[in-house]
């Protein structure tokens, strides 16, 4: 009776830590979260979901209505660079913009310190309804036109057009959307070499 008693007692201890340590999280990331509504151009309908969102940078991070990014993502704005994400926009989980980062196409076995190796930089502009996967990766430079769908695990190393579904790594187009005129999505799907 004893060893069922103390069993009880240790659950409803670990229970009790559990639920203090959620809410420690909770009240961390409000916190947080409302740091980057002063420092960034957030509309106050934007919705952080989750724990574990970062956003950071000197460049500007603008955010428009209605739009909502979830847990573990990370946006970086170097600075003179600026990411801006559209009105009713959906930004999955574990989403990484970076507008900075080292150029790919260059002998990378040297020093890192050393001046010789060139990076790359460039905004990162989505349009309006936009639904961006979870795990996608969006380069500096690439602009994501409205109500387009980036599929999740997706690489976008250049710029998407509208009324699109994307994927792939890297991404590109593989369907545009059935709302558009057939007209529109033929010249669109010979535009970007789609089969039917």
């Amino acid at each position: 009776m004893k060893i069922l008693r103390k069993i009880y007692q240790n659950d409803l201890l670990t229970k009790f830590l559990s639920f203090s340590y959620v809410l420690l999280q909770e009240s961390h990331d409000r916190w947080k979260y409302n740091g980057y509504k002063c420092k960034y151009n957030i509309d106050p309908t934007f919705k952080f979901r989750g724990t574990g969102i970062i956003f950071f940078g000197k460049g500007n991070i603008t955010i428009k209505e209605n739009s909502y990014i979830v847990r573990y993502s990370i946006l970086e704005s170097c600075a003179n660079c600026k990411i801006i994400i559209g009105k009713n926009c959906a930004i999955g989980p574990y989403v990484k913009m970076y507008t900075y980062g080292k150029s790919t196409d260059q002998d990378l076995n040297q020093n890192p310190f050393e001046s010789r190796i060139k990076y790359s930089k460039g905004d990162i502009i989505i349009g309006d309804g936009c639904w961006i996967g979870a795990n996608v990766g969006i380069k500096g430079g690439v602009t994501i036109g409205n109500n387009t769908i980036i599929g999740m695990n997706s690489v976008v190393t250049k710029s998407i057009p509208s009324h699109c579904i994307a994927v792939g790594s890297p991404a590109r187009v593989v369907k545009f959307k059935s709302y558009l005129s057939e007209k529109e999505r033929g010249e669109l799907s010979k535009k970007y070499q789609l089969r039917d």
